[in-house]
């Protein structure tokens, strides 16, 4: 009972939260791709809704955990901001991130994991056909990579879940003191309009949740969080008579030489 009494508690304040916290995505233009600084308190970074306990590791990196309060970890308190929220009920991590309550359980040797509490941040998109969403991710955990509960890393994009990954690959040593990590890995997702998502506004959410248990605590930490445009049509068009001009050029000066 003082757990869903407290996690009402985290919930009032994450909201709160949300109207100050901020971070940032670059939009770049082509050939300028300019990984960016990610600061929640910073008033320069506007943008980014967050739920749980979410905060900037450094000037490059946010970093969202599962957990709740200090208990959650013998290993001591992984807590970074004002707490993880609940899973598996309303305005919980699932519907923060645009998803069906238990759309983040899984099922291991029969028996069913539920998502249990987490954090979740989010912004709106706005993206036409060819452009690209690139960021560089890690997770984190104070699961053992070999026996520990399968917490999960995950993004949605307009809706539709990406799992990112489990405490299974994080078998490097960790940051921010948690024992694990899985090191820095980047990814990339160009949006097409034959895509299940449409276009346009769409909503984009980095998520983190325990599954299994509450006690053992999992992160996510991202960087660089870029979306690059693809060129217009009349930008393509000064490239090409740019290379016409260039190739005209080279082959007069050969001509000049022989």
């Amino acid at each position: 009972m003082h757990r869903i009494a407290t996690s009402i508690a985290a919930l009032t304040f994450a909201a709160a939260l949300s109207s100050v916290a901020q971070a940032s995505v670059i939009v770049s233009q082509p050939g300028d791709l300019t990984l960016i600084g990610v600061k929640p308190v910073s008033p320069a970074f506007d943008g980014w809704n967050t739920a749980g306990d979410v905060a900037a590791l450094d000037a490059q990196t946010l970093l969202l955990t599962t957990a709740f309060d200090a208990s959650d970890d013998a290993t001591g308190s992984a807590v970074v901001g004002g707490g993880a929220i609940p899973a598996q009920q309303p305005r919980g991590v699932e519907e923060q991130a645009g998803l069906q309550i238990g759309a983040l359980d899984t099922t291991v040797g029969g028996v069913v994991q539920q998502a249990m509490e987490g954090s979740v941040i989010s912004r709106t998109l706005w993206v036409h056909e060819g452009d690209t969403l690139s960021f560089r991710w890690q997770l984190l955990s104070n699961e053992d990579p070999l026996t520990g509960l399968p917490d999960l890393a995950f993004m949605t994009i307009g809706g539709q879940l990406t799992e990112l990954g489990t405490p299974l690959m994080a078998t490097q040593a960790g940051l921010a003191g948690f024992q694990h990590g899985s090191g820095w890995m980047t990814f990339t997702h160009t949006f097409t309009e034959a895509g299940p998502v449409a276009l346009n506004n769409i909503e984009l959410a980095f998520g983190v949740v325990d599954r299994g248990d509450t006690s053992t605590s999992s992160a996510l930490a991202i960087q660089g969080v870029t979306v690059t445009p693809v060129p217009e049509p009349a930008t393509w068009g000064l490239v090409v008579s740019g290379l016409i001009a260039t190739g005209g050029l080279l082959g007069t000066r050969r001509r000049a030489r022989s």
